[in-house]
């Protein structure tokens, strides 16, 4: 096992509204206010939902993508950090050294009609409809 002894730093409160895009917003927001490391909560509706829902197959990268284009509830939990090359579950994306990468896994429910139905898996793309976040920012 391993493990580092951290402390908590600034505690953020974010709304996100209709229209904005929830990774562009966390990763903006992260990036401005140089938080170098922390925990984030979101719960809200979304427009649209792109998700790795687990591998097809334990060879290399091989991962199920899925998306949604119903509004549907998501419920996530992660971490902040600022890699110095772009993690494998951004795909083929540019990176020009350490940037902040938001991590959230996430339930999302089945959509109108379907709410016994809920998936897991590691959200990566989200239209919000309306979402509120929590940062804890460690130190």
């Amino acid at each position: 096992m391993q493990a580092i002894e951290r402390k908590l730093g600034r505690i953020f409160q974010i709304t996100i509204e209709e229209g904005e895009d929830l990774f562009e917003e966390l990763n903006r927001f992260v990036e401005a206010k140089n938080i170098r490391a922390g925990s984030v909560f979101v719960f809200g509706a979304m427009h649209t939902v792109d998700m790795i829902s687990g591998f097809r197959s334990l060879k290399g990268f091989d991962v199920d993508r899925r998306r949604f284009e119903d509004r549907r509830e998501l419920v996530g939990v992660g971490n902040i950090s600022w890699p110095d090359s772009p993690p494998a579950a951004l795909g083929d994306v540019s990176w020009d050294g350490p940037r902040p990468f938001v991590h959230i896994h996430m339930a999302l429910s089945g959509g109108a009609g379907k709410n016994e139905e809920v998936l897991v898996g590691h959200l990566s793309g989200a239209g919000v409809q309306k979402a509120f976040v929590e940062i804890y920012e460690y130190v």
